[in-house]
């Protein structure tokens, strides 16, 4: 289950408290007297009281336990001990640590020759395809046909591509800004027109959604005290191992 239906099961349960409707439970008094006989009593049997707490208690755990295992079966996580993944895939389960985010400025900086090499090497050989073999075995459409089989774009890659789209035409806005030029009007009409920028916002905000990192974040402190904004600068994350 996903963070955000999970948090709409969350609510969904809140809210429907009180709402279940329960058939009344035939009273112990309304059951029907037994035929009469010489041998037995005309007047109705009564329960004693201390087997009508034991009903109650008897019940209440039954109800106690339904409301547990619905709520361990709604949580419960997408692998389960010894089970299958939700999707079948060719790509292993990478082991996980905490990184402390911190900011370079290698990758804040106007491009350089030596900046541009660093968002370059961020993606590996092949610039984030791999070649899968019988991609129809793990659900897979087909793939970009090459010479040497199908290969697939790892989506963590497409996002970094999609940053430095973002960053290159950032730069040449702000330069085309301070130097006056006219020359990035065509440009400027070709993005409104069917804008790859664009499609890299909306890749973003489903990739962030998708991963859902939960990370708390607090503000750091200055030098001279001051509570400084929420920056993400100094928070330990839980992530992939590179």
């Amino acid at each position: 289950m996903g963070y955000s239906k999970l948090m709409r099961s969350v609510s969904a349960m809140k809210l429907g408290r009180g709402t279940t409707k329960y058939s009344r439970v035939k009273d112990v008094d309304d059951v029907e007297p037994a035929s009469p006989s010489s041998h037995a009593s005309t007047s109705p049997i009564k329960m004693p009281d201390i087997w009508k707490a034991v009903l109650l208690v008897t019940l209440y755990a039954i109800l106690t336990s339904v409301i547990t295992s619905l709520i361990l079966w709604i949580f419960q996580p997408p692998f389960s001990s010894g089970g299958s993944p939700l999707l079948k895939t060719p790509v292993p389960e990478f082991p996980k640590e905490i990184r402390v985010f911190r900011q370079n400025n290698t990758f804040t900086k106007p491009p350089t020759p030596e900046n541009d090499r660093a968002w370059n090497e961020l993606l590996p050989p092949g610039r984030g395809f791999v070649y899968v073999e019988n991609g129809a075995q793990y659900g897979l459409e087909p793939g970009i046909a090459t010479d040497k089989g199908e290969i697939y774009s790892v989506s963590l890659y497409h996002s970094i591509h999609c940053l430095g789209l973002v960053r290159r035409n950032y730069w040449r806005l702000i330069h085309a800004v301070l130097d006056a030029s006219t020359e990035m009007a065509e440009f400027a009409r070709r993005e409104l027109d069917d804008s790859h920028t664009a499609h890299c916002f909306d890749y973003f905000r489903q990739s962030f959604e998708c991963s859902a990192d939960m990370s708390l974040e607090w503000p750091l402190t200055s030098a001279s005290g001051k509570r400084l904004q929420v920056d993400g600068e100094g928070i330990p994350h839980v992530c992939a191992s590179k």
